[in-house]
């Protein structure tokens, strides 16, 4: 057997309903008691605790202003940290349903409310809703519209006074009216080129400063053979066949005469703790 739908399901479900439905005329009343308890309320605790009780879901750290009006109250869900400014309108025959780390400016308007088209169904007291989704992290400035039916992303920025009749996706700004795309957010830090080069050469530095004591610890072996054979430290022929060496490793030619240069300085070096170690 077909169940038979509530009229207030019904709107929930954005089907045609009749909005003079007694148990939706209740509601509509228990809201309007609600916003008035709300919006005078200067306490923000209690202010809050009237909120929460009023809405469907909230998550901590909501903060509303005054004044807010909204048909019923149940039919809105907001996330965590979510901050709305003066003046909003949250028409919720359908559900309005707002992420995490939502700022709205003042005067936003959220409408799932709409009606037939056709003039006699809509005069015959007929309506019907859309809902709204609004992702995580998205920013509305003042005097935002949103059309009954739009799907916001996450980390959408919409611009003051603009009015949004269409879906947008994540990480975009739109503005206008109707809205349209302005610019993508580039969630991927902008590091200026010179950061991003010296950071690289952080990099490189500890692989080189590996190799290099490495090397160093070599030195230090033939420092120890060089005493206990009586050998000089300075030896020339050596120091020709390594540069030689370093030259032919060398793939790009401008470097050539900088990396022979660097290399005759590591040698010096290597000289100096050689001898450190043998005195």
């Amino acid at each position: 057997m077909e169940e038979i739908k509530s009229e207030r399901q019904k709107m929930i479900d954005g089907e045609l309903y009749f909005s003079a439905d007694p148990e939706l005329i209740t509601a509509r009343k228990f809201a309007r008691e609600q916003m008035k308890l709300i919006n005078k309320e200067e306490d923000q605790v209690i202010r809050r605790q009237l909120v929460e009780e009023t809405f469907g879901t909230t998550g901590t750290g909501s903060y509303i202003e005054p004044s807010i009006s909204f048909d019923y109250g149940f039919n809105i869900h907001v996330g965590k940290n979510f901050y709305v400014n003066f003046n909003s309108i949250f028409l919720d025959t359908c559900p309005i349903t707002i992420g995490d780390n939502c700022m709205f400016g003042p005067n936003a308007q959220l409408y799932t409310a709409t009606h037939p088209l056709h003039p006699v169904k809509r005069n015959s007291g007929l309506e019907y809703g859309k809902p709204i989704t609004i992702g995580d992290n998205v920013w509305f400035g003042g005097g935002v519209v949103i059309t009954p039916g739009v799907t916001l992303g996450d980390n959408v920025v919409v611009a003051a006074g603009a009015v949004v009749t269409k879906s947008f996706p994540d990480n975009c700004v739109i503005g206008g009216n109707p809205a349209k795309l302005i610019k993508e957010i580039d969630l991927e830090e902008q590091r200026a080129p010179l950061t991003s080069q010296r950071e690289k050469i952080n990099e490189l530095d500890k692989k080189i400063v590996a190799l290099l004591e490495e090397r160093m610890d070599a030195v230090s072996s033939i420092a120890a053979i060089k005493k206990t054979s009586d050998k000089e430290i300075l030896d020339t022929a050596r120091e020709q066949e390594v540069l030689a060496k370093i030259d032919s490793y060398v793939v790009n030619a401008e470097y050539k005469e900088v990396l022979k240069e660097t290399y005759q300085g590591i040698m010096d070096a290597s000289k100096h703790f050689q001898q450190q170690k043998m005195d």
